[in-house]
């Protein structure tokens, strides 16, 4: 997204909040209004916040300006961020607790074009990664260790926030997310059948997706808005994933910047990300331990953290249990 995009998204984001008063509170995403947070900013189009008697702020964030750091700080009362973070976060004895995961799968793929020779990992040698370094990396690193391949034995190249590199060729997979960088994939005439995915997953390494987070303080004092606060959001994505096209057309009026029919292919991405885990048993926004496991050893791994937290205090199901079963039944078919 270039400069000028970004400032208009951040801009007509301010339109999405209810009237703020001194005692407001408020969701920071993690990038600008996009279909990658369909279901708060519905929630929001909707007066489903309000209805509950939660006067709620969706606020953008950018690159100088994080969730995890935003309601550390007092900023924000509510985020949307990543298992792993929290993970590192509480590690700095910063206590922070999701209380609903909405991504139960990791929002991160590795693409190669098939002609580039490589069918698996163990293929990896000799060959090139374009990584998203300053943490995001990590992932991959994990898959390379679990897969038995010496990071010394593959090129690994910092790419950029695009995918022009890998269309010209400058490296051979290509790390990107589901809901973005593989769209633009498709949109520059690659299939599926085209590639070779390579899926976190399927190496025991994979970062899960994010979800709504708050502080230990905001459970304790104001469980009441908590509970709020995940039930309407839980009920906004249920009807974005319902419903994709009319989703995308609130995206658009929120933020004329954005293309129609990427937005419906984000939403629908969003909702491939949130089909597995407990979504498949009917609860939706659930948190999985072996999810929170697998995070914290990858970041003991990198040395990102010095030492093992105690992960059931890291999330809470408890909100997301209490709200009505209907708004955690996704349609995965």
């Amino acid at each position: 997204m270039n400069r000028t995009v970004f400032l208009s998204a951040i801009a007509t984001t301010m339109t999405l909040a209810c009237t703020v008063t001194a005692s407001a509170e408020s969701m920071r995403l993690e990038w600008v209004i996009q279909g990658q947070f369909a279901g708060p900013i519905l929630a929001m189009d909707k007066g489903y916040y309000k209805d509950a008697g939660v006067e709620l702020e969706l606020r953008p964030a950018g690159p100088d300006l994080k969730p995890a750091i935003m309601v550390a700080t007092g900023v924000d009362t509510f985020g949307i961020g990543h298992p792993n973070q929290l993970i590192a976060a509480r590690a700095n004895e910063v206590p922070l607790v999701m209380v609903s995961q909405w991504g139960q799968k990791s929002a991160t793929t590795y693409v190669a074009p098939k002609d580039a020779g490589i069918a698996t990992l163990a293929d990896m040698p000799g060959h090139s990664v374009g990584l998203w370094f300053g943490g995001d990396e990590h992932e991959f690193l994990a898959m390379l260790n679990n897969a038995g391949v010496k990071q010394t034995d593959v090129d690994l190249v910092s790419q950029g926030y695009d995918i022009v590199s890998w269309l010209n060729k400058d490296y051979d997979v290509m790390q990107v997310t589901l809901y973005n960088e593989l769209l633009l994939v498709y949109q520059n005439g690659y299939t599926p059948e085209d590639l070779v995915f390579f899926d976190p997953s399927d190496y025991d390494s994979a970062l899960i997706s994010g979800g709504l987070f708050t502080t230990e303080d905001e459970i304790a004092n104001n469980p009441d808005v908590v509970q709020k606060v995940v039930t309407a959001s839980l009920r906004g994505w249920q009807e974005a994933f319902a419903d994709p096209e009319a989703a995308a057309d609130i995206m658009v009026k929120y933020n004329s910047e954005l293309d129609r029919d990427f937005q419906i292919d984000q939403i629908k991405a969003m909702k491939q990300i949130a089909c597995a885990g407990p979504t498949l048993e009917g609860k939706f926004g659930e948190s999985a331990l072996a999810d929170y496991e697998t995070a914290e050893k990858i970041l003991l791994d990198a040395k990102l953290i010095d030492t093992s937290i105690d992960l059931s205090k890291a999330f809470t199901n408890a909100f997301v249990d209490a709200a009505p079963a209907e708004y955690r039944k996704i349609d995965c078919n």
